[in-house]
């Protein structure tokens, strides 16, 4: 195995190649937010990459964003997942649930839309011609009539306190833009170093394996204490976003390579089941 100095450097020129290839490509047309890219590496564990793409569109048809799949009930991701032959459809459905707990819980900047949040466009200000007396606002022109309000005007509520539903709801008060950037970040990717358990770090994991970041006979803590290591210091999150999108655009290259070099120390991907098993029997025992 080569040196730590030498896996830094190694780690740093991969950062710097897939942010190269991914800006001027994937990332130049992909919409998804960031979320939805981590979410998918939950449902490429034991999978193929077409079948949890077709299970995020499926998602999508079900819940309004991934807020609304966080607090549902495991059965109803579990109707959406299993009639696409998802692999360990319960664990899995399980597993996006408490995964979007803990990012709901760490970052209060995040976009839990499938999708990333637009800027809106920036109003057209119509620039007076040079010399033209400014118009104040309530000025009238000298042919205006009084209009009554049977004749035309808008109709307005008299009610004192009166909050108008409807004007609300058609015409929301947009983001500021810098929140929204705040909120599309890649950042979210920091918490695949979180937990060793969770896809976005199984992701990782096998990326790190690929490239020979990290020792193929270490266990997955080990192999995450190791990568924390190698990482950019100054790029934890970016480098596991931008590995995680290599990783699925070439998930079937990089899944066997890494599954052929964990072979004879075990698997390197085991579904979320123990925890789901143990908040089962908490639910048995308060029954009781």
């Amino acid at each position: 195995m080569a040196s730590l100095r030498d896996l830094q450097t190694k780690a740093k020129k991969l950062l710097a190649t897939w942010r190269k290839q991914l800006d001027a490509g994937l990332l130049k047309k992909d919409e998804q937010s960031p979320v939805t890219h981590l979410c998918m590496t939950i449902l490429m564990r034991n999978n193929s990459f077409k079948n949890a793409r077709t299970a995020v569109d499926a998602l999508r048809e079900r819940f309004a964003d991934w807020n609304e799949l966080r607090v549902s009930p495991i059965a109803e991701v579990v109707e959406v997942l299993e009639p696409l032959k998802v692999p360990e459809a319960r664990a899995k459905a399980f597993a996006l649930r408490r995964f979007l707990r803990d990012l709901f819980s760490k970052y209060t900047k995040t976009n839990l839309n499938f999708d990333k949040l637009k800027i809106p466009e920036a109003p057209v200000i119509i620039v007076p011609k040079e010399g033209a007396a400014p118009v104040a606002d309530d000025e009238e022109e000298a042919d205006d009539e009084p209009v009554s309000r049977e004749s035309g005007l808008p109709p307005h509520p008299t009610v004192p306190g009166y909050v108008d539903g409807d004007k609300i709801m058609s015409d929301p008060i947009p983001l500021d833009p810098k929140l929204i950037n705040e909120k599309n970040g890649i950042h979210v990717a920091g918490i695949s170093y979180d937990d060793a358990g969770r896809g976005p770090f199984g992701a990782l994991w096998k990326v790190a394996l690929f490239y020979g970041l990290v020792e193929p006979e270490l266990d997955l803590y080990a192999a995450l204490g190791r990568l924390r290591q190698v990482i950019p210091e100054k790029e934890p999150a970016p480098f596991a976003f931008y590995a995680i999108l290599h990783a699925q655009e070439n998930w079937a290259e990089i899944t066997k390579k890494a599954d052929a070099l964990r072979e004879k120390f075990g698997p390197l991907d085991k579904e979320e089941v123990e925890e789901e098993e143990e908040e089962a029997g908490k639910k048995v025992k308060a029954k009781k």
